[in-house]
């Protein structure tokens, strides 16, 4: 059974070598049209002609600043090892009473064993304790199995960014009352 804790500083370095990257063969391609008193949003899932493997936007320093800035950063380890198989990045803001669940990770090789399931249950716990009413996600629009990871766990698109990553990607936003 795995284990979640809070983070230690050594944890941090542990984190980033996780192999946070997927493969997909869908991606949600956003259409903008604007006129000079209106714009127009269209989204779509569309097919890729070929599966794509994809890497996930490092977060580098941004988790170590977090950690640092007493973000809720928890680890799920194996118990026998200690060895870190995933974690959570949660940064709260708490004037607009929601909290920003900046990173999700399941090394690739422990993927779909209810670990992604306990980390985000914890997020949202972590985010009620401290009286954050939602918990919102931004996910690069090709990463499908992460949005329909959220989709069934009650999250809704609630916005976008097509300038939100330095690779490009568009970010989708999900969110989801965190009661």
């Amino acid at each position: 059974m795995t284990r979640l804790r809070l983070a230690a500083p050594t944890d941090v370095d542990l984190c980033l070598k996780l192999d946070a990257s997927f493969e997909t063969n869908r991606v949600w391609q956003l259409h903008v049209r604007e006129g000079k008193d209106q714009a127009a949003v269209q989204m779509q899932v569309a097919s890729l002609p070929r599966q794509v493997r994809a890497d996930y936007p490092a977060p580098g320093d941004a988790l170590r600043m977090h950690w640092q800035r007493g973000y809720c950063l928890i680890v799920a380890e194996e118990p026998a090892t200690g060895q870190i198989i995933g974690y959570v990045d949660v940064g709260p803001e708490p004037d607009l009473q929601m909290a920003w669940l900046w990173h999700l990770v399941v090394d690739r090789s422990r993927r779909c064993q209810g670990i992604g399931s306990a980390l985000l249950n914890a997020a949202l716990a972590w985010s009620t304790h401290n009286d954050l009413a939602r918990l919102v996600a931004p996910v690069q629009a090709l990463n499908d199995a992460g949005i329909h990871f959220l989709q069934r766990r009650g999250f809704a698109l609630c916005g976008y960014n097509d300038r939100f990553y330095r690779n490009g990607n568009v970010a989708l936003f999900f969110a989801r009352t965190t009661e």
